[in-house]
């Protein structure tokens, strides 16, 4: 496969083998509890509330709110990783969790107007090439929320990145190194990853387009939603243009 074609179909790739779970490992229960927390603290829930976790990985963040009693939907286009958030649940110590994944495309959904609340975390958007796609997961997004429903959109902070980018790292896990090189390219920041293992190399790739503050809000105002809330980081720090790492949306369909 070129490495054109490997940039496009990136996330089939990458989301399909257990080292991104390895290199995103520090990513853990604390870090969901602290965003979950963020979410309980700026709009209104109640354990009554549907709730639709879209691009939910290995499940991290929709069994911690099946554990403060919340009803909900986990779905993610990589069957490897449901099947991971399958195993995590099951070996949760907790009983009665009300918690189902699947197995969807975020481009290709529609629960209409079920969910009240909907949630896109650990930058599970821009992954596709061209924004019609990228724009009709919002778009997805506001025919599966009921009437007032709310949306979290937790995404990266496209001028601090472009300030602060790490052009090259390499990390050690276990048995294996990572070279992680970046570059933002045609309004796409670009990652190559190396790993190699004794005598194995392995080279994935990840590509997600950025948008700014301004282009964002113009979509969601377009899809038919208000803006509640913009922080900045985990903790609920007020979103800056400059010196936040996150851009955290809270908006409402109108």
């Amino acid at each position: 496969m070129s490495n054109t074609r490997n940039q496009t179909e990136w996330f089939r790739n990458w989301f399909s083998n257990k080292y991104y779970l390895d290199l995103y490992s520090h990513r853990d229960e604390f870090d969901a509890k602290r965003l979950i927390d963020l979410i309980q603290r700026t709009i209104p829930v109640n354990s009554q509330m549907l709730i639709l976790d879209l691009a939910c990985g290995a499940g991290r963040h929709s069994i911690e709110l099946a554990r403060r009693g919340f009803n909900v939907t986990g779905i993610d286009l990589s069957p490897f990783l449901i099947s991971e958030a399958e195993k995590n649940f099951k070996s949760a110590p907790e009983l009665n969790l009300k918690l189902k994944f699947g197995i969807k495309d975020m481009r290709k959904f529609d629960y209409r107007e079920k969910f009240d609340i909907i949630v896109n975390l650990f930058t599970s958007f821009g992954y596709f090439e061209n924004d019609y796609e990228n724009f009709k997961v919002i778009e997805n997004v506001r025919k599966s929320l009921k009437h007032e429903g709310y949306f979290v959109l937790d995404f990266l902070n496209e001028s601090y990145l472009k300030d602060n980018l790490v052009k090259r790292s390499v990390d050690k896990f276990g048995e294996f190194k990572v070279e992680q090189t970046r570059s933002i390219q045609s309004g796409f920041v670009i990652k190559k990853i190396v790993i190699k293992k004794a005598d194995e190399t392995k080279i994935y790739y990840e590509k997600l387009r950025l948008f700014s503050d301004k282009e964002l809000t113009s979509v969601f105002r377009k899809c038919g939603f208000r803006i509640l809330k913009r922080k900045g980081d985990y903790f609920g720090s007020a979103y800056n243009p400059k010196s936040s790492k996150r851009l955290i949306y809270f908006v409402q369909k109108n």
